[in-house]
């Protein structure tokens, strides 16, 4: 019997205003995408990745101000790399309003339906996402926080999916043993490792992922309820 679902969080708050979460509305404010294109794709394939390597070294976080301070370097590196111009209060702009301005999230109309009616049904309710602080008052904002029963986010423990800390962590904090569990996520890699602690993994295609046959998949929030009601049939 499923008695507890695991959310990650990349179909429950969606970025209407450009599609992404860092290259938000503010960035194309000074940098539209005319003017990226003026960079070479390989040097801003690798301006990315040198800008995201800091985040990933110095991942353990606890508060906004730290996560504004990390994402003011992030735009720093990045357009520093691609041979953009910019400055540290260019920089520091972005990065408050990526950190702090909340209302440019939106929830799909399914969603809440969905988690109301989970909980209606008595399941326990959790997210493992890879995020930062300010996706706690994203979530308050947007309507859906008071859903859910835990919480286990990256940044709190400094690691991203798939290691298997995280999904020890949710385990613990929801209280339920795994095989009573469903992880809902649209990555593979994600999936095979809440799989081998024990968790049903749920593959969301609600932005397309490639099918995979190994596992029952969703592409509309709603669509979860016919899969958990045949898991417990």
């Amino acid at each position: 019997m499923i008695r507890g679902i695991f959310f990650d969080l990349g179909w429950t708050l969606e970025l209407p205003e450009t599609g992404d979460w860092m290259l938000t509305k503010c960035f194309r404010k000074y940098y539209p995408e005319e003017l990226q294109a003026t960079v070479d794709p390989q040097l801003w394939r690798q301006a990315l990745m040198v800008a995201s390597k800091p985040l990933i070294e110095h991942h353990k976080i606890t508060t906004l101000e730290e996560e504004a301070d990390q994402f003011t370097g992030w735009y720093m590196d990045l357009l520093q790399t691609a041979g953009l111009p910019v400055t540290p209060e260019i920089a520091r702009e972005i990065a408050l309003d990526r950190t702090y301005e909340y209302d440019k999230y939106i929830v799909p109309p399914e969603v809440p339906v969905l988690l109301a009616e989970l909980k209606k049904q008595g399941c326990r309710l959790g997210v493992i996402s890879d995020t930062w602080p300010s996706i706690v008052p994203q979530m308050e904002q947007a309507g859906i926080l008071s859903y859910f029963d835990c919480l286990t986010f990256s940044y709190q423990l400094g690691l991203f999916k798939p290691d298997p800390a995280l999904y020890k962590d949710a385990l613990a904090k929801m209280g339920l043993p795994a095989e009573e569990t469903v992880f809902v996520d649209d990555l593979v890699k994600n999936l095979e490792s809440a799989q081998t602690m024990g968790i049903h993994p749920v593959l969301s295609r609600l932005h397309r992922a490639a099918p995979d046959s190994r596992w029952p998949s969703i592409e509309a929030p709603l669509e979860l309820l016919a899969v958990l009601k045949e898991m417990n049939d």
